[in-house]
């Protein structure tokens, strides 16, 4: 019989229960099949991810960072900081792979209870060469049963090709937005970090 699932209160779940349920979603995908979890890379600044996989061949990292929204540490913030921890590690990788002489790959996926429009905009704005990726989770309440199950959904959102990104760039900033979610600061450390490692 068919049973009906409610929203739940996020205050439900621990974070070690959404962490633990994250890695089962991650491990059980199709893009992961075969992989294992390894120790974290910590960056001293940047800190690290809260799951890394790789794949038997060595040949493709997956960070995951789930955004706990403890202590301040959400939405933009969290993005900006994932990014920037993408970037060092994408340089981490790299000289990895002079050393071991093997090209590999690096994904990062965001895992987070909801990604507002400016994220969106952040996101569908990168340069198409990074690969980071959004997941939204769900608490919910089965009918009829006591547990409590988190439901992983992969967001889709639509890069737009250079020109539209430029005009579009442009555009925003002759718009004095009249509540930005990232602050000027915020800004200048993601141009500054993407001219050293992108450009």
């Amino acid at each position: 019989m068919a049973k009906t699932t409610f929203e739940a209160d996020t205050t439900k779940i621990t974070s070690k229960e959404l962490l633990n349920s994250a890695r089962e979603f991650f491990l059980r995908s199709e893009a992961n099949k075969n992989a294992v979890l390894v120790d974290n890379i910590n960056s001293p600044n940047l800190g690290s991810s809260d799951l890394l996989f790789v794949n038997e061949a060595k040949t493709n990292v997956t960070a995951v960072r789930l955004d706990h929204g403890i202590d301040g540490e959400g939405g933009e913030k969290f993005i900006i900081s994932s990014i920037s921890y993408y970037l060092w590690l994408k340089q981490v990788v790299s000289a990895s792979e002079v050393f071991l002489d093997r090209k590999r790959r690096l994904e990062m996926f965001l895992v987070s209870q909801d990604f507002s429009d400016s994220i969106h905009f952040l996101m569908g704005n990168l340069p198409s060469g990074l690969e980071i990726h959004l997941v939204k989770y769900r608490v919910l309440e089965i009918e009829g049963l006591d547990e409590i199950a988190i439901y992983f959904q992969h967001i889709s959102f639509e890069r737009p090709s250079r020109d539209k990104r430029i005009k579009g760039l442009r555009g925003r900033q002759e718009e004095t937005p009249e509540s930005p979610e990232i602050s000027d600061q915020e800004l200048r450390e993601f141009n500054r970090l993407k001219k050293i490692y992108l450009e």
